[in-house]
This record gives structure tokens, C-alpha cells and sequence, in this order.
């Protein structure tokens, strides 16, 4: 089968090469590396243009528009059977496609687990296991154990499947918005214990690490956009908590009149009443969450 792997490229000359090498690296040879460098003002170019006469890398050269744009531009492109997502500050294992290659049985999607760099230190996070399950079967089960599902370079996606989405434009956390949707919705999921993406969190200009009061409430906005989005058109009790999980979680990045506008908001769409009831714990939080609403 053959891979595509869609890089978006913003600023990230310090790490771009060590991200290519990776993949032009695998042991694995039939992919296709789709790069978008979405307007970088730093040297990234030069350091692509070292690469254009590599006949497996398709570069395309944008204005900025976000990494949503260029994700959605780069699925456009892809000519393989599965779609793989790399962010440029990222690099892969060098046998993660042959590994992948080897577990895949026409899956809609697979998953696969990821290390997170940081101070030069690697470190693994747990996964769970599973083959050919419906994504009704084992969201639930993900969830429960606390497996982080929203991030799309985890996932070895079918190009069938992946055309029927696109990443939200001009919104924070798109993966949020959009990967939990894909895997509950999966009629074919499996998940495998092999560790294969290296997460970059030294990168100090990364969107995730750079804030601000503004920025940090256009990110709490955006998840409460996608709660609503989720609530308007989903009906599952783990689904819907998940989202407002993540909604509520926003409270704790602002401060002053910011925390205020935006707890207005979870007040009028009543967030916490989707709060799963299953256990003791769960009840006494959301107990917990409407003392505390009220009183807010």
C-alpha cells in the first residue's frame, strides 16, 4: 500500500531537516511526502528547496493561512491509500510505515502510539490494543482509561474515510474538533502497541506553548464552538462528555474578565449537564459543577 504523509511547515527551520530525513529514511519505501510550507518568514524554504528534486516530495508553497487549511490542501493532493500527518517539528521512527504497513487489514483507521520529547528525554504513554472494532465499541473504552485520541498524527487514516472530513478553518484545537468525531464515527478501528511518532515539545514557538489572555480565550471559545457543534448533532452520553470535558477544562488558562466572559458562556449552554453519572466520582463532580456554576 502506499502512504501519504502531509506535512505543514511554519517556522520550524531549526527542526524541518531532521523531519524530512525521517521519513526519506524508512525502511519502507512506497510513500509520498506531501509539504505545504504555509508562508514561513524564517529559513525553512531554503532548507526545502534542498529537497525539490527529490521525486518523493511534493512541495507547495503557500501564504499563511493555518494549519487547518494546509492539512485540508494537503488531502487534496494525496495520491496513496492511507493518509499520515506529520507536523514539521516532528519526526517518526524509521520502521513506523513498515510497521504500520504490516498491521494494516483495511482499516478505516489505525492507531498508534507516540513518544513526547522533552529536555532530550523520550517518554511513552500508555495504549490500548484492539483489531477491526467498530469506534462506538472502544471510545468508550479509550476515554475510560485516559488514551489521548484528538491528535491526527497518530493515526494512519484510509484516503476513502479521511475525504469525507475537513479540519475546521480559523479554530483552535481542530484536532479536538474533528479526530474524536472520526473515531467514534470508524467502522473499521484498530490500535497497536508500537511506538512510532516523536512529539516535539521543545519547540518554544509552538502554537500549544506560545500565550496570551486574548489567544486564550479564542482557544476556550473554539472549544465551546465544538461542544456545540457535537451537541447540536450527536446523541451519545460518552461523546458528548468528552466534549464538555474539554469545554470546562478551558477555565483554568484565564483569568479576570476573560474567566468571566467565558464561564457566561458554559452557563447558557449548561455545559455540565452532559457530565457522565456512571460512578460515584462522576456524580459527585457534576454535583460538584452546578454548586459551583451557580454560584459563578
Amino acid at each position: 500500500m502506499k502512504f501519504s504523509i502531509i506535512i505543514p511547515v511554519y517556522n520550524t527551520e531549526k527542526y524541518l531537516k531532521r523531519c524530512l530525513d525521517s521519513v526519506l529514511n524508512q525502511t519502507y519505501d512506497n510513500y509520498e511526502m506531501i509539504v505545504i510550507n504555509d508562508g514561513s518568514t524564517d529559513n525553512s524554504k531554503l532548507i526545502l528547496n534542498k529537497y525539490k528534486s527529490n521525486s518523493k516530495i511534493k512541495i507547495i508553497e503557500e501564504t499563511n493561512h493555518g494549519v487547518s487549511y494546509t492539512r485540508n490542501l494537503g488531502m487534496e493532493h494525496a495520491q496513496g491509500d492511507y493518509i499520515l500527518f506529520l507536523d514539521s517539528d516532528d519526526y517518526y521512527e524509521l520502521d513506523l510505515l513498515e510497521t504500520l504497513s504490516k498491521n494494516i487489514t483495511d482499516e478505516e483507521m489505525l492507531r498508534f502510539n507516540y513518544y513526547e520529547l522533552k529536555n532530550e528525554t523520550k517518554t511513552s504513554y500508555k495504549t490500548l490494543e484492539c483489531k477491526n472494532k467498530k469506534g462506538k465499541e472502544i471510545f468508550k473504552d479509550f476515554i475510560e482509561s485516559k488514551i489521548m485520541i484528538e491528535t491526527p498524527w497518530m493515526y494512519a487514516i484510509k484516503k476513502e474515510y479521511m475525504s469525507m472530513y475537513k479540519f475546521s478553518i480559523n479554530k483552535y484545537h481542530e484536532d479536538f474538533g474533528l479526530m474524536p468525531i472520526m473515531l467514534y464515527h470508524c467502522n473499521n478501528f484498530s490500535s497497536i502497541n508500537y511506538t512510532g511518532y516523536i512529539y516535539n515539545r521543545e519547540n518554544e514557538i509552538s502554537i500549544t506553548s506560545y500565550t496570551c489572555d486574548d489567544k486564550e480565550l479564542k482557544k476556550a471559545m473554539d472549544t465551546l464552538y465544538f461542544f456545540k457543534e457535537v451537541k447540536l448533532k450527536e446523541k451519545d452520553p460518552h461523546l458528548l462528555s468528552f466534549y464538555s470535558n474539554g469545554a470546562i477544562l478551558r477555565i483554568k488558562n484565564l483569568s479576570g474578565n476573560y474567566k468571566k466572559e467565558y464561564i457566561k458562556e458554559l452557563k447558557k449552554e449548561k455545559v455540565y449537564n452532559y457530565i457522565l453519572t456512571n460512578n460515584i466520582k462522576r456524580k459527585l463532580k457534576k454535583i460538584f459543577l452546578k454548586i459551583w456554576f451557580l454560584f459563578k
